[in-house]
């Protein structure tokens, strides 16, 4: 298959619908901490509709990037740019198959933590956002880098569909 030289309207709808949630988890988990607290002790959840809020943003993200996955698998990705650093492409590179774990991991760690009463799964779904935080930022400095620093577009081919 050869590579495409932008990504799909769904492939660019489908990223930054899914950055939108993500970034939205980050700032709505203390009601789910409150309330997966609250399960493991036996008291009445108080928070009932801030952790199924949580639960239901995230299983949204989990759909969404097994979609996403397929496209990506379907269609393909363009390729970096040969005058970015090769250090900064395999940065680039290892930042998008951390991001890409990320979104897979943190909704399973997540639902196994809740459903199942596992605290290693909520210790390990704390864990993992205290890495995605700065993998969130190494990929924005990055798309910013490339836009200003080495004046490409990667930035805009996140913004601009491309029809191959």
């Amino acid at each position: 298959m050869p590579q495409p030289r932008g990504y799909s309207r769904i492939q660019i709808v489908l990223h930054w619908t899914i950055a939108a949630l993500v970034i939205f988890q980050l700032f709505v988990n203390e009601a789910m901490q409150h309330a997966f607290a609250d399960q493991l002790d036996g008291k009445q959840v108080e928070d009932e509709n801030g952790a199924l809020l949580h639960m239901v943003v995230g299983l949204t993200v989990l759909l969404l990037a097994a979609i996403r996955l397929i496209v990506r698998l379907l269609r393909g990705a363009p390729a970096p740019y040969k005058d970015t650093p090769a250090i900064l492409r395999w940065l680039g590179h290892a930042t998008h198959v951390l991001l890409y774990g990320f979104i897979f991991l943190m909704p399973l760690t997540g639902a196994t933590a809740w459903f199942l009463g596992l605290e290693v799964a909520a210790e390990l779904h704390e864990i993992g956002r205290l890495i995605l935080v700065p993998a969130i930022g190494v990929h924005v400095i990055g798309a910013l880098a490339e836009h200003f620093v080495f004046r490409n577009d990667t930035l805009m081919r996140m913004l601009r569909a491309t029809a191959d």
